[in-house]
Parts: C-alpha cells; structure tokens; sequence
C-alpha cells in the first residue's frame, strides 16, 4: 500500500511538472507572437497594443493558479530575479519620481554681458612692472617719416644699447649706458615717470665728448595702438639730447611691438577728447585713445580703432595732427563712427589766434619747403568765412627789405584745416596733405 501510495504521489507530482511546463511553454509563445505582431504597428499604436495585453495578462495570471518561480535550482547554483514590485495595500498605482539630474550635468550660469577684462600693462604699478614693460627693442621714426632712426634695447637690469643712423652721412653710431629711473611728477608711491639715459660708452666722438647722458625724459604719455606700447617722451634736460641734436626732436615717439590685445570698446553717441596715434586712409580709420583736455589719460592706456562716418573724410584734416598723441575733440554717432573731429586745444569753432594758425601752417611740408627757400609768414589780419568755419589769412613771401611780395596766400581754420588761394578761380581750395 505504501508502495502504491508513493507512486502515484510521484505520477501526480510528474503531470503536474508536465502542466506547468505546458503552460510556460505556452505563454512564453503567446509573448513571441505578441512582440511580432507589435513590430509591424506603429509606434503610438505597439504601446497602446502593449498597455491592453498587459491588462489581460494580469487578469489571467489572478484566475490561475501558477506563478512564475522567484527562482531555478540548478546543480549549479542559484540564479535570483528580481521582483517585481508589488501593488499597494490601498489598490492605488505607485508612481515613479523622475530622477533628479546629476550634478555632473549641471553648468553654472552667467550673464552674457558679464565680462572681466585683463589687467592694463601700462598701468604701471611700480618700478619693476616699468622696468618689465621697457625690456625689449623699441624704434623711433623722425618727424614726417615712417622709417626708423633710431634704436634702443633694454634689459630687465635696466641696461641699453642705442644704435642712431646719422641722417648726414647713413653711418651707424652705437650708444650704452644705464636707464635710471626717476619721479618727476609721480608721487612717492607711484611708478617712476623720468628717464634718465646716462651715457657709460659710444662709438660717436662727437657726442661722447660732449654729453654724459643721452638726454632726461618725462613718460609724457603712453598708450597701446595696434599691437604696438607707444611712448611719448618729453626732453626734460637743459641744452641738447641725443634726439635734438641729430633730429631736433624735444619729443621722441618711442614704439615697441608686442601684440597685446585691447580689451577696451569705443564710444558711441558721445562728444569726448581723444589722442590721436595712427591713422589709415584706406579704410578711413583712426585709432583714438580718450583723453582729458590737458592729455591726462581716462581709464585703460589704449587706443582704440575708429571708423570715419560717410560724411567725414579723414584726408581732409591735417595727417600731423592725426599720430603720436595729438589732442583732438571727436563726436562719434550710434554706431560709434566717427563724425566730427576738431583739434582738442583749439576746442571750439572760435577763430585762432595769429600764433596758433601760425603754428598748424608751419607744420604743413608744402609751407615749410618755401620758408627754407627763404620766404616768410605775414599777417595783416585777414579773415575769411570758408566752410562755416572763420579762417585766419596767412601770407608768404619774401621781404625785400623796403616792400614785401606776397606770392601765397593761406587760411587756417579751427578745425585744423588749412587752404590755399587761387589767384584766377578767385576760390579757396583745400591744401592736399601729402
């Protein structure tokens, strides 16, 4: 009895291993032919298909009574699967939260206008950032050329060596001595703002056996123009300099190419006193640094490049007055282009005085090649209206001691333009400043 016992709780418990298999056989083909059929429907159509079996399923495994195992003993171990979670007590559906990013992904934010610009390097702290700044060759260019005379080279020490081309003779003099820096005008905790180039050897005989220095400078002003630091620097010694002797220069122009960028934007809608330091006739820009009246500098040392409005053509205005630092009144319109430019130390639309039209006409080539031919300037107080703008008369001839021949006659208006007369149009025509 007991041996038929067992065996039939053996035959029981093989149909109903038998069943179950069935039945997962089953199911698991019902899933297969599901998943095909869903391929070939679209997208929003497979998931409403799929959410519907889902359902359906669910209510038929509740009927049955098999469920899937948690797990499959094997003779070699155990492999686990994880459950699936289960319903709340309530019967309300668990909601899953969205996972919060991570803190990788995140990116700070900042304004779009927020921008921090570099240190200015002209803006000399002490006497090493001075000193650092100097270190290199620089070249200086005389009055109304662009080719360079003259150059320096000086070390972090403070050491130079000038070499000068003697415009007599083309002949090449060398120059070595010590920058020593002093404080002219700068207070005690300042930069220093003196130069002095004192003089310990040369090839120049003359000058060797006449000066111990190559001449005392004040750092007058100083800007960066276009990759290029410019110097300008104002002969403070009594008698000559190395520059006023050969150059009859009181004011070198010292530059040196760095490539520094600027950092700064120009200025729109404004009225405002600038330096002039370079100008470029074929695309009618001038790079201005803003100043006060008396050249005092105003915020970063750099000149920024400007372009002339279509009503303003720069060749009109005097080229001597549009590089190494001269003063002008500029307005600029929305766009930031350049309007209206006026010499800044005539600052008005006032007549000049006799001195100061004097001084623009002798700064004109045309003007100073008839005074080395031996005429002379005369002034009878004349005026003449041109262009708005009221106009000194200037005459040029020559003094033959009991009578003067006027042989040219010149206006000079405030705005630093200059023109000639032509005797048979009986016309003022604009001088060209070539």
């Amino acid at each position: 009895m007991d041996a038929e016992a067992d065996g039939r709780s053996l035959w029981m418990a093989a149909a109903a291993s038998r069943r179950e298999l069935s039945m997962k056989k089953r199911w698991i083909s019902g899933w297969l032919t599901i998943l095909l059929a869903l391929c070939l429907l679209p997208g929003c159509s497979a998931l409403e298909a799929l959410e519907q079996i889902k359902d359906r399923d669910g209510a038929e495994s509740s009927d049955s009574s098999v469920s899937e195992p948690s797990s499959v003993s094997s003779s070699g171990g155990e492999t686990s699967s994880a459950p699936e979670p289960a319903p709340s007590s309530g019967g309300e559906e668990i909601s899953t939260p969205e996972p919060a990013p991570s803190s990788g992904s995140e990116r700070p934010t900042f304004p779009e206008d927020e921008w921090e610009p570099e240190p200015d390097p002209l803006d000399f702290e002490d006497e090493n950032a001075l000193r650092a700044a100097l270190e290199g060759e620089w070249a200086y260019c005389p009055p109304a050329s662009d080719d360079p005379a003259a150059w320096i080279t000086f070390s972090r020490e403070g050491g130079y060596c000038l070499r000068v081309r003697n415009p007599e003779n083309d002949a090449i003099l060398e120059y070595r001595g010590f920058c020593q820096l002093e404080r002219w005008e700068a207070g005690e905790g300042e930069a220093p703002d003196m130069m002095i180039l004192t003089l310990s050897e040369t090839t120049d005989e003359q000058v060797g056996s006449q000066m111990n220095s190559i001449g005392d400078y004040r750092i007058e002003q100083k800007t960066l123009c276009d990759g290029e630091v410019v110097l300008g620097l104002l002969q403070l010694n009594n008698g000559e300099s190395l520059f006023s002797l050969y150059f009859n220069e009181m004011y070198p122009i010292w530059k040196r190419y760095t490539g520094w960028q600027l950092q700064g934007e120009g200025r729109k809608a404004e009225t405002f006193c600038a330096a002039a330091w370079k100008i470029d006739y074929g695309t009618q820009t001038v790079w201005l640094d803003d100043a006060m009246a008396d050249g005092s500098n105003i915020g970063r040392y750099e000149a920024l490049p400007y372009q002339a409005a279509g009503q303003l053509d720069l060749s009109d205005l005097p080229d001597w007055l549009l590089s190494d630092g001269a003063l002008w009144t500029v307005q600029t319109d929305d766009w930031g282009r350049v309007v209206k430019m006026q010499p800044c130390i005539y600052g008005s639309d006032e007549q000049l005085t006799e001195e100061e039209a004097a001084t623009l006409l002798f700064e004109f080539g045309e003007v100073q090649g008839y005074l080395e031919q031996g005429m002379t300037m005369l002034f009878e107080g004349g005026t003449e209206v041109i262009g708005e703008e009221p106009c000194v008369v200037i005459a040029l001839g020559t003094d033959h001691g009991e009578a003067f021949v006027r042989e040219r006659f010149y206006a000079v208006s405030p705005s630093g333009r200059i023109y000639v007369y032509d005797p048979f149009a009986d016309a003022w025509n604009a001088a060209k400043m070539d």
